[in-house]
Order: C-alpha cells, then structure tokens, then sequence
C-alpha cells in the first residue's frame, strides 16, 4: 500500500505541467457530455464549431487530469456554451491548485487516481427520474435473502435446518436464474458509485466557501450516500475498491474474493437484494449522488487547467464586458502552434473584419486562434494572449469543408444550411461571434461575390427594436467584397513575400487589404513559359479593370 502510494505520487510530480500522452477515447468522452447535458440541461458548443475549431486537439492539449472522471468534465466544461458553470469559483479553485500548497493538490490527485475506469464513470444517465426501472416484485428479494441467512445460521446449531436451507439455495438459484438479466443489468449500472462515492470522501478537505458552488457538495451530500457506496462495493466485485493501477497481489486477492462472493451471491441473491435497496437510496439520494460526482470532476478539471497555465509562457485571465462593448484582442497565440506569431486586433461591436491573403498566409488559423480563445476564455477562464477583454460570445463557425457523405449532401448545400444556421442565430438576443471562411468557394465568382456579400451583411444588421451586438470575422481571397462591405466590415490582411525559394510569410496581420499579387509570379518562378506568364498577366490587369477592384500595385 504505501510503496503503490509513493510510486502515484512520484508520476504526479513528474506529469506537473507537462503534456500527458495517453490514449483518449474521445467518442465515449463526448457521449459521456450530451448525456450530462441531457440531465442537467445544459447549453452546448455545437458540434460545427467545435469541429471548425479543432477543439478536439485543445482539449487533448490542455488534458493533464489524473482521473478518467475529470478527463469528462474538463470536456464538458469546455463544450459548456456561452459560459462555463461557476467561472469565478472554478478560478478560484485553480488557482488554490497551482499555489504554493503542493501538497494539497497532490493529496487530491492521489485520491483522484483510483478513477481510472477507460469507461470514465459515466453516471450522469442516473439523474433521470426514470433511469433506472423499479418493480414491485424486488422486495422479495431481501426477505428470500434473510430467510436463507437465518437457515444458514441455524444449521450451524440445528442439523434439521439443513434440509430447508438445501431448499432455500435451489429456490434462490431459481430466482436468480429467472431474474438474472434484469438484476444484473441493474447491478451493473451501480458498480462505479463506490469508487465515486470513496473519491468524493475523500476530497472533502478541499470544500471551501471562496469556491462553495463547486465544491460544496463534497461536504453537504457525500455523507448521505454511505449506504449506497456500501452496496456498490459488493455488487461490483471489487469491494476494496482497487484502482486499475493496483499491483499485481492486490488485484489476486481481490479476484479470489470475487469467486467467494460469486458462490455466496448465488445462495443468498445478495447482489439482487443489494439492487433493491440500493435503488431505494437512489431514489431518495439520486441529486445528491450527481452533485457530488459533477464535484469531484471539477476539482481534476481545475488541477488540469492550473498544470496547463503552469506549462504556457503566456497567458491572461479574460475581462468580460457588456454586450455592444469592443472586442480588444493583443497578442494573441494559437494553443496547438509552436512559436506562433503573436497578433493584435480590435474588433467593434456591429461591425466585422475581413480578412484577405494569399492561402497558407494565416488568414484559417487567424479565425481560430481568435474563436479557440474566445471558448478557453468563457469556458477556464485562461486566454493565449496578453490582453483579452471581450463581451461573452456565442461562438458560431463555417470554417471546415467537407460532403456530407451520411447525409448525401454536396459540400455547397451543407455550407449554405451552415450559413442559414447562423443567419437565424444573428436574430436570436445572443451575442454571437461568427467565423467564417472562404464563403461560397466552389461556385461561379458573381454568385460566390454577391452571396458572400448578402451573407456577411445580413448577419450584422440591425433593424428597429434589434440591435445586433453581433462580431464577425470573415477570411476571402475575393477583393471586391472589401469594396462591398466597406461600410461594415474593416480590411487586414496577412501579407507574403516572394524570394528565389518561393513565397515567404511572416503570419502578421496587418490593417488594409492585401496588396500583393504573387500567384502569377510564383509561375514564372516554379518554371512557366513567359508567354504563359505574359498572357495570365494580360488576363488578370483586364480583368480588374472589368470588375472595378481596387488593389494597389507593390
């Protein structure tokens, strides 16, 4: 016992801060999060924007928990749209992780660290009211298991109790055998709550007013599930409550008692009297039983980001307006990029951005640093940035390109259904932020143009009695939407250079639109013929004067 401690605490210092390479079984995961949303009722990101964004890859950055429990909530907390449950309390809470108390944290992870189930605990079905089904006919249960204890007791005094005790067991593995699929099905559903309910006891140390809304649970509604822990210890075959990181005799012992308890189970239907009392208290305890869970993820939630901000070079906490304020963004950082180009943008409230440049120039990766920012801000309170003060956002996106291939609809349709979502959300009160990139691509360029324009308009404006405080930022190759939209959409544009190794970026984002036109030259340096070249040049100078754009000459 104490050398399995020791060696659990020595991987927690050694993982401190550091990214935690392991497997992830993100599909479970993300069930896991609509079934809570499902049962608390919360808001989500919805799956576009979170699939634009790569929010998939954040979250396995930023994942640094010690059990697969708060591997769900960190999740789900970051999926919580617009804002994350109890931001000021779970700042809190993070930052009295990352002080200078280690052995707080770590007396936390320790306890953490026996919920390693690759099944990650997921309960959160248990706070329906109708989750699990109840029927009469279970009380029989408990009194064929008293009767057959009492036989058992006196044929240990009396040798004529052993013939109805004979009798008792073949009744009972009757029954068990007629009601097996139901019961066990049930006790199945019950096996993880010890541990849980072990895990919860034992971070009860860390309820603290200045974070009460999170934590207090652990204090107020664990006591009430002792019997509940007690029967979840018997019902799952694991009654001491091993972690899947036990040593090897441990986990011996534990399957020896198992087999022991298998035989008793079968003469004495305990595992069907254990579901009937057990769904007793969880009718009476199922709130407490959810709270008390949602709190112990949140506390590994909170130690992962407090790892996370230990591990970064740069970060701020947010600065929350009101809606219609200015979006002030300075210096501002991709998570996933290594050595990213820090960039500054002021975005006023009503209006959009445009942004234009040459592909591979930034103009995607722009979009979302600003949207992946605006998530981690609203969500663990922990922006890439130096500065980041922002009304809260409805995070909504058009980024990706793909078919619906389930669907059997071309990528054109499903962009325009996309593009209608996000018209309709700019009626809602929300105060959304709309990423959008390369609107229309694949079509003619007058509908591509006129459309984009249409798009782009219609989401910022206002009519009488609905001002929209709405943000968008748009990425384009087309210049004329910079003439459409001049009234409501200001030009930047990342720049690039062309050297004798091809074209070169510096990812910085500059104001106006671009200015350079590299594409035709880069043919002549990749080894075009010059009347190729010469022809394409002819083409496009004709072209611009037809079309009317506006671009300056460097």
């Amino acid at each position: 016992m104490w050398f399995g401690r020791t060696r659990r605490l020595l991987e927690i210092r050694r993982a401190w801060a550091k990214p935690v390479a392991r497997e992830r079984r993100l599909e479970t995961i993300a069930a896991s999060h609509a079934e809570r949303c499902a049962a608390l009722g919360t808001r989500a990101l919805d799956a576009r924007a979170w699939a634009d964004l790569d929010l998939d890859d954040v979250f396995v950055a930023i994942d640094r928990t010690t059990s697969t429990l708060g591997q769900h909530a960190l999740y789900h907390r970051l999926r919580t749209a617009p804002v994350g449950d109890h931001l000021d309390e779970f700042e809190t809470l993070v930052e009295r992780m990352r002080g200078d108390d280690a052995t707080t944290r770590e007396r936390a992870q320790l306890a953490l660290s026996r919920l390693q189930d690759p099944q990650g605990y997921d309960v959160w079905w248990l706070g329906a009211a109708d989750s699990l089904e109840r029927q009469p006919w279970y009380s029989l249960f408990p009194v064929l298991t008293a009767i057959t204890v009492a036989l058992a007791v006196a044929a240990l005094f009396w040798t004529a109790a052993i013939v109805p005790l004979v009798a008792m067991v073949a009744v009972n593995m009757a029954v068990r055998y007629a009601t097996d699929e139901r019961t066990i099905a049930i006790a199945r559903s019950f096996r993880q709550l010890a541990p849980l309910i072990a895990t919860a006891e034992s971070l009860r140390f860390l309820d603290d007013s200045a974070h009460g809304s999170i934590t207090g649970a652990l204090r107020a509604d664990v006591p009430s599930l002792a019997r509940l822990k007690l029967i979840s210890r018997w019902v799952n075959g694991n009654p001491f409550m091993l972690s899947f990181n036990s040593n090897g005799l441990a986990l011996a012992v534990a399957d020896l008692v198992e087999i022991v308890y298998e035989y008793l189970n079968i003469a004495f239907l305990l595992d069907a009297t254990g579901v009937h009392v057990a769904l007793q208290d969880l009718t009476v305890h199922r709130h407490a039983l959810i709270r008390a869970v949602a709190a112990t993820g949140e506390v590994d939630a909170a130690i992962s980001v407090a790892s996370y901000r230990q591990d970064l070079p740069m970060w701020t906490r947010p600065v929350f307006s009101a809606p219609g304020s200015s979006v002030e963004l300075e210096d501002v950082v991709h998570p996933l990029l290594q050595d990213a180009v820090a960039n500054s943008l002021v975005l006023r409230s009503g209006q959009g951005v445009l942004v234009t440049g040459s592909n591979m120039s930034g103009k995607s990766t722009f979009l979302r640093t600003v949207g992946v920012n605006a998530v981690l801000a609203q969500t663990i309170g922990t922006c890439l940035a130096r500065t980041y003060a922002a009304p809260v956002f409805v995070v909504r996106s058009c980024i990706g390109r793909s078919d619906d291939l389930l669907g059997g609809k071309s990528y054109y349709l499903a962009e325009v259904e996309a593009l209608l979502g996000l018209v309709e959300a700019s009626e809602t009160a929300d105060c959304c932020l709309f990423l959008l990139d390369e609107l229309f691509r694949g079509t003619n360029a007058v509908e591509r143009i006129a459309a984009g324009e249409a798009v782009l308009r219609e989401l910022l404006l206002s009519r009488p009695g609905h001002d929209k405080h709405h943000v968008a930022l748009a990425a384009t190759h087309d210049g004329e939407l910079v003439d459409l939209l001049s009234d409501a959409f200001d030009a930047w544009h990342f720049g690039d250079s062309l050297g004798p190794d091809g074209l070169a970026f510096d990812h910085r984002l500059r104001h106006g639109p671009a200015t350079s036109r590299n594409a035709i030259a880069l043919l002549r340096l990749s080894g075009a013929p010059e009347s190729l070249v010469s022809r394409a040049t002819k083409s496009a100078d004709r072209l611009d004067r037809e079309r009317g754009v506006t671009l300056a000459r460097r």
